[in-house]
C-alpha cells in the first residue's frame, strides 16, 4: 500500500513538471456581439461557473464610456468565468474547457477582446482612425495588439484611447515576466452581423483575408489557425431576423465569404451557427445560452481538427511576437506550424492557401452549397460530409440548416490530436460529450 502511493505520487510529481514544461497555450477571441455573448452566467453548471485552471483575460470597450462591462476589464489573469454587470459569457465558456481537455500538459489561457455593433471597415481594420461617430468602438485591432499592432497612428488617425490597457501585448508581457514559454494558439473570430445590414457585405470577403493577414503578420505566425463563426440565418427576415427584406443578398454575401476564406485558406475553417436558437423572439441577432455553450464546442471541435490536419502552430514566445509586430513582419515565413524564435523579426502574410486535397469539409448541418450560391463545395478538394444535402437553399440562398445534418456544425476536418496522443482527443471528445448531455437534459433559459 505504501509503495503503491509513493508511486502514486511520483507519477503526479512526474506529470506536474512535465506541465510546467509545456508552453502556456494561448488563444485569442475577437468579434461582436455574439463573441461578447449573451448567456446567462448565474444558471451554468457548477464546473464552468468559474475555471480557475484556465487563464483569462478580458475586455469590452464599451468600458471605455463606463460601460457594463467597465468593472470586468482585467489588470491580470483571472479565472475563465461569466464577466459583467449581468454575468453574461460568449463561446469562450466551454471552448476552455474543451481545449483544458484536449491538452492536459498545458496551460490553457484566453484573451478577448470583443465589441457589439462593430465591422471590420470601420473599426476592426489595422491602422484605422478613429470612428467619428461611435468613438469607443474605435481602433479595435489595436486595443487587441498594442505595441504588437504594427500600423502608425498619426494625424488623423491618432490613438484616441492611447493609455487603455491593451489585451494581447500585456497579457504576453506578465507570461514573460512570470517566466512562461507562450504558444499563440489560435484565433476565434465571430463577427460578420454588421455587414450584413449594408454595402460592406460585399466585400467582406476582402476585408476578412487582409485582418487575417494583418494578425498573423504582426504576431509572427503565418501559420496561425482561425476558426470563425458563419452568421447565422436567423438574420433573414424571412425568419423573423432584424435585416429589413430586400437585403437578404447582403447576408448571402458575407455568408458565402466567410465559407469561401475558409475554403481557400487551409489553415482557417468555419463552424455552423444555424441551428441557434435566438436569444428572444425580439431579439434574433443574440443567441440563447445554451447556443453558446454550443458554439464554444463547435469552435473546440473544428480547431482540433484543423491542427489535426495541419499541424500545430509552433511557439510564439512573447518576445517573438512583439519583435514581429514592431518590425512589420520582414522575415520569410517557412511551412505552417513554423516556430518563432525569441526575439525575431518574422513575419509573412498570412491566408491564400489554396485548398487541395485537404481542402475544409462542409459542415453536415450548414447546406454551404445554398450560400448564395458562393459558398458551395467545389472540386478544389473539399467534401460535403453527410446531412448537408438536406440543407437546400431557398430563394433568398440561405441554407436552413439544422434539419438532417450532424450536431456537429464544424466546417473542418477530423483527425487525432498531433504530438498529443490518443488520450487528448477521447478526453476532448468525453468532455465535449458530457456538456452536451447537461443541454439536453435542460438547464437554463436564453
Amino acid at each position: 500500500m505504501k509503495r503503491s502511493c509513493i508511486a502514486v505520487a511520483a507519477l503526479a510529481i512526474s506529470l506536474s513538471a512535465s506541465a510546467a514544461a509545456q508552453p502556456v497555450k494561448l488563444f485569442v477571441l475577437a468579434g461582436q456581439s455574439n463573441m461578447v455573448g449573451y448567456g446567462v452566467g448565474t444558471a451554468l453548471p457548477a464546473e464552468l461557473q468559474s475555471q480557475p485552471d484556465i487563464w483569462y483575460d478580458h475586455h469590452n470597450p464599451d468600458a471605455r464610456e463606463g460601460g457594463p462591462y467597465a468593472a470586468a476589464t482585467s489588470t491580470d489573469w483571472g479565472p475563465l468565468e461569466p464577466k459583467g454587470e449581468a454575468r453574461r459569457y460568449g463561446p469562450e465558456i466551454t471552448f476552455g474547457h474543451a481545449m483544458a481537455a484536449a491538452y492536459p500538459e498545458h496551460r490553457i489561457a484566453i484573451v478577448k477582446l470583443a465589441q457589439g455593433g462593430t465591422n471590420l471597415v470601420d473599426h476592426w481594420g489595422r491602422g484605422l482612425g478613429p470612428d467619428p461617430e461611435v468613438l469607443y468602438k474605435s481602433q479595435l485591432y489595436h486595443a487587441l495588439l498594442g505595441k504588437l499592432d504594427s500600423a502608425t497612428y498619426t494625424g488623423d488617425r491618432a490613438l484616441r484611447y492611447p493609455d487603455e490597457p491593451t489585451r494581447l501585448d500585456n497579457a504576453l508581457a506578465r507570461l514573460e515576466s512570470e517566466g512562461h514559454d507562450v504558444e499563440i494558439a489560435g484565433l476565434l473570430w465571430m463577427q460578420g452581423e454588421n455587414e450584413a445590414g449594408w454595402a460592406a457585405a460585399f466585400t467582406y470577403g476582402d476585408t476578412l483575408r487582409g485582418f487575417i493577414a494583418a494578425i498573423r503578420e504582426d504576431l509572427g505566425a503565418p501559420g496561425l489557425p482561425v476558426v470563425l463563426g458563419r452568421i447565422s440565418d436567423n438574420l433573414y427576415p424571412a425568419n423573423g431576423g432584424p435585416i429589413a427584406a430586400g437585403k437578404e443578398a447582403n447576408i448571402d454575401a458575407v455568408r458565402a465569404a466567410q465559407v469561401a476564406v475558409a475554403e481557400e485558406d487551409p489553415r482557417v475553417a468555419w463552424v455552423d451557427t444555424d441551428d441557434f436558437a435566438p436569444r428572444r423572439a425580439d431579439d434574433t441577432w443574440h443567441f440563447d445560452s445554451a447556443a453558446y455553450q454550443l458554439l464554444g464546442e463547435r469552435f473546440a471541435e473544428a480547431y482540433l481538427a484543423l491542427v489535426a490536419e495541419t499541424g500545430s502552430p509552433g511557439a510564439s514566445s512573447a518576445n517573438g511576437a512583439a519583435s514581429a509586430g514592431a518590425g512589420g513582419g520582414d522575415g520569410a515565413a517557412g511551412a505552417s506550424g513554423s516556430t518563432v524564435a525569441s526575439g525575431s523579426a518574422a513575419g509573412a502574410g498570412g491566408g491564400g492557401g489554396a485548398a487541395g486535397a485537404s481542402g475544409s469539409s462542409v459542415s453536415s448541418a450548414s447546406g454551404a452549397a445554398g450560400v448564395g450560391g458562393g459558398g458551395a463545395a467545389g472540386a478544389s478538394g473539399s467534401a460535403a460530409a453527410a446531412g448537408s444535402a438536406g440543407s437546400a437553399a431557398g430563394p433568398s440562398g440561405a441554407a436552413p440548416g439544422g434539419a438532417g445534418g450532424s450536431t456537429s456544425g464544424c466546417g473542418c476536418r477530423t483527425a487525432g490530436i498531433p504530438g498529443q496522443g490518443p488520450g487528448a482527443a477521447a478526453l476532448a471528445l468525453i468532455a465535449l460529450a458530457a456538456l452536451r448531455r447537461r443541454r439536453r437534459s435542460g438547464r437554463e433559459p436564453g
